[in-house]
Parts: structure tokens; C-alpha cells; sequence
């Protein structure tokens, strides 16, 4: 019996090998798919082939994993973020670093200045003083950045300081996370240099210090603000917002009980959830008219329509109400369709379950009534993953008539946005 012989590997067979005779623009792709930057840089042991191809790739994101304590990591780190930059061969698409307060701000504005050298066009900074009081200032190398297109800056809620003179020539996105934005300068110095921003972002930022937020300006076309996450600190005075090209808004959480919408003839998508503290004076009206898709706090909603001249929003399409399961809420649930009798599509959110008087509650079996001829979509959302029985009956095409049953009551559940 002839003994079996297992194939002699080829060297064009080899995995290693065979990988490597891939076009350079297939073996940064692979590369792209590695998380952390040292790991693609590991990549470089393992032919002649690789030993460069590192320093090609369009994107570095640099992550101190370490105690702030070990002496050692840290100034390696440091010394290997001076190495990754300096033997760069191609320009920076991306740069992302995360430091935290391990370092001084010197040697992060030396980081920033490799970086811009290399017109990156997006960077993400997470880094800030040791100091708590002390703010961050900005480098007269990163606000004057031609290539720069988008800037996340997370400063632990450190103040941001900018200096005398900003350009940001080509600054489109904004996000600015866990800052300090004192007396709203830091916002509208922003605003008024860049003459090509579109999206500003503000996640759990301090506003406390601000009478009146104001944010305007002519070419901005995305606007979120969150705060989810803090409790006095994230909340100012007022929101006022005048965008004529904003297209999509974003408001939820502890910003503000007052709100005042100017000039907003671009909106067609607009999420208002905040979370109220006291009385409202806010003017929804006539700065939200054009929006064709609205997701918003019932409540909220129902107040701001009382004291408007005219709540009307003749685009409306998809209309998304937060609310309770209560007889209260339904009586303004069925006063606000009539409002808006030709959305195509309403969806109920129920985030918490009633807590008023009995008397006042929407018993298993009660039934509204709805004078809504135009809806042709009706979705109501499950309670932690339950869906509630839902009984739809149609009289003469113009009234819908909708009875609760639901098996299991919750506190909160998850829901999609539009």
C-alpha cells in the first residue's frame, strides 16, 4: 500500500505569503479593520513586506490603557505617540487620541501641531488638565487648520478657551462632550468662525451658567443637544435656536424649561424630549412649521400649543408623542390630532406608567375615541418587549376608535426614533 503523502506548502500557498501579494490598497483595508493602532503596527513583524505598510494607513487612534500610576506605560506611551506621528508617509484622514489628564497640555499641543502638520481632517481629543479649574485653550495650529473637517473635543467638563483669532477655514462638524461652556462665548465663537459648519453636537455639557443659550447661525443643518447625564449642572436658563438651513434637531434631557424656535424653514426632522423642572415659557410656534417628521414629549407639546396664535404644521407627516397611559394624556392626545388630522403615520411611546389619581387612570377596556380620517399608520410600542392587545375599529371611515389591554405594566421601555 502506497503510504500517503500530505502536499508540500508552497510559498505562493502560504497564508502569510499569499496575503502579502495583495495590492497595498486591499492590505490597508484589511488593516483598517484593527481597532487600536498598536495593533496594526504589530502587523509590521510579520514579512518584509508589512515592515512599512503601517505608516500608510489613513487613520490612527491612539488609546492610553493604563493607570495614570505606572511611570513606566506612561512614558512609553508618550514616546510612541511622538514615533507614530513622526513616521507618517501619507497624510492623516484621522486622529484620534485619548489621554485623559496623564499628560501636560504642552505635549498635547505638540501631538495637535504633528497632527494639523499632516492635514488630518478629523481629529477626537479626549484629554484635560489636572487641575480642575484650569481650561483647556486651543492652538493657534488647530483653529486656523485648513484641512480639518470635523473636531470632538471630550474635556471632562474642563472650560474650553479659544484665542483672539479663529478661522476654522473648513470645520463642518462639531462635537463638543463634557465641556464647560460658562457663559455660552465658547458656543458662538464657534458658530460665527466657521464658515462651513453644518452639524454642532453638545452631549452632557454645563450650562448652567447661561441665562440663554443662543444658537444661531446660516448654514448650520444638524443640531443635537443632550443631557442625559447630569442633573443642575446640564441646565440653563433658555434654549433659543435660529438655523434658516437647519434640517435635523435634536433636544432631549435636563437643557432647559424655556425654548424659543426662530427661522427654522429647512426643519423636516425635529426630536424635542426635555426634561422639565419647573413652569414653561417656551415658543414652539411659528419656528416649527415646516418640519414634516416631529418626536416629542406630550406634555411639552400640549403646553406649547396653548399659548400659540397659530400651531400649525401643514407638512406634518409622522407625528412621534411621548407620553403616559392616562385618561389625562389621552384627552390631549385626542386634542392634539385635532390639530393635525393629516399625518400619515402616529406612534405613542409610553415611557412610564401612570402614577396619578385612580380616578384618573385609563383602565384595562376604556375606550377613546379619535377624529382622525387621515392616519394610515397607528403604532403603539411593546412594554419590555410585551406588545399590549390593540383593538382597532373604523365607523364611517372618519373615527378611529382604540382600546388599551396591556398584560404587564413597566417604567420604561426602549423605542426607535423616527
Amino acid at each position: 500500500m502506497k503510504k500517503f503523502e500530505e502536499p508540500k506548502t508552497t510559498k505562493s500557498e502560504d497564508g502569510v505569503d499569499f496575503i502579502s501579494n495583495m495590492p497595498d490598497s486591499i492590505l490597508l483595508l484589511i488593516l483598517s479593520f484593527l481597532f487600536f493602532t498598536e495593533e496594526v503596527i504589530q502587523t509590521s513583524i510579520l514579512s518584509r513586506r508589512w515592515r512599512y505598510l503601517w505608516t500608510s494607513i489613513p487613520s490612527l487612534d491612539l488609546f492610553s490603557r493604563f493607570h495614570r500610576e505606572d511611570k513606566l506605560k506612561t512614558d512609553e506611551f508618550k514616546d510612541f505617540v511622538f514615533w507614530v506621528l513622526a513616521n507618517r508617509s501619507v497624510d492623516l484622514y484621522r486622529f484620534s487620541l485619548d489621554c485623559y489628564d496623564y499628560y501636560s497640555m504642552s505635549t498635547v499641543r505638540r501631538w495637535i501641531h504633528m497632527a494639523v502638520t499632516r492635514n488630518v481632517k478629523q481629529l477626537q481629543l479626549t484629554f484635560y488638565p489636572e487641575e480642575e479649574n484650569e481650561d483647556v485653550e486651543l492652538p493657534h495650529c488647530l483653529v486656523t487648520c485648513c484641512s480639518l473637517e470635523a473636531l470632538l473635543l471630550d474635556l471632562n467638563y474642563r472650560g474650553l478657551k479659544l484665542p483672539n483669532i479663529m478661522v476654522f477655514p473648513g470645520l463642518k462638524d462639531l462635537y463638543l462632550a463634557y465641556v464647560d461652556l460658562g457663559d455660552g462665548s465658547v458656543v458662538k465663537g464657534f458658530l460665527e468662525s466657521c464658515p462651513s459648519h453644518e452639524y454642532l453636537g453638545l452631549l452632557d455639557c454645563m450650562l448652567c451658567k447661561l441665562d440663554l443659550l443662543c444658537i444661531s447661525s446660516p448654514k448650520l443643518k444638524k443640531l443635537s443637544i443632550l443631557n442625559v447625564a447630569l442633573m443642575d449642572d446640564g441646565q440653563s436658563g433658555g434654549v433659543k435656536i435660529s438655523c434658516p438651513k437647519l434640517v435635523d434637531l435634536e433636544l432631549r434631557g435636563l437643557i432647559a424649561n424655556n425654548f424659543f424656535f426662530e427661522c427654522l424653514d429647512s426643519l423636516n426632522k425635529a426630536g424635542i424630549e426635555p426634561k422639565l423642572t419647573g413652569n414653561i415659557k417656551s415658543v414652539l410656534f411659528p419656528g416649527i412649521s415646516h418640519v414634516e417628521h416631529l418626536w416629542i414629549d406630550l406634555y411639552f407639546f400640549s403646553q406649547c400649543i396653548n399659548v400659540a396664535r397659530n400651531p400649525a404644521l401643514p407638512n406634518l407627516k409622522t407625528l412621534a408623542l411621548i407620553t403616559a397611559i392616562d385618561a389625562f394624556t389621552m384627552d390631549e392626545l385626542i386634542r392634539i390630532l385635532k390639530y393635525y388630522p393629516k399625518q400619515e403615520s402616529l406612534k405613542l411611546i409610553v415611557k412610564e406608567e401612570f402614577d396619578g389619581p385612580e380616578e384618573r387612570e385609563l383602565h384595562e377596556g376604556d375606550a377613546r375615541k379619535m377624529m382622525t380620517p387621515d392616519v394610515k399608520k397607528l403604532e403603539f410600542f411593546e412594554f419590555k418587549g410585551e406588545k399590549p392587545n390593540l383593538v382597532l375599529e373604523w365607523h364611517e371611515v372618519t373615527i378611529m376608535e382604540i382600546v388599551f389591554s396591556w398584560g404587564t405594566k413597566a417604567d420604561y421601555f426602549s423605542y426607535n426614533r423616527l
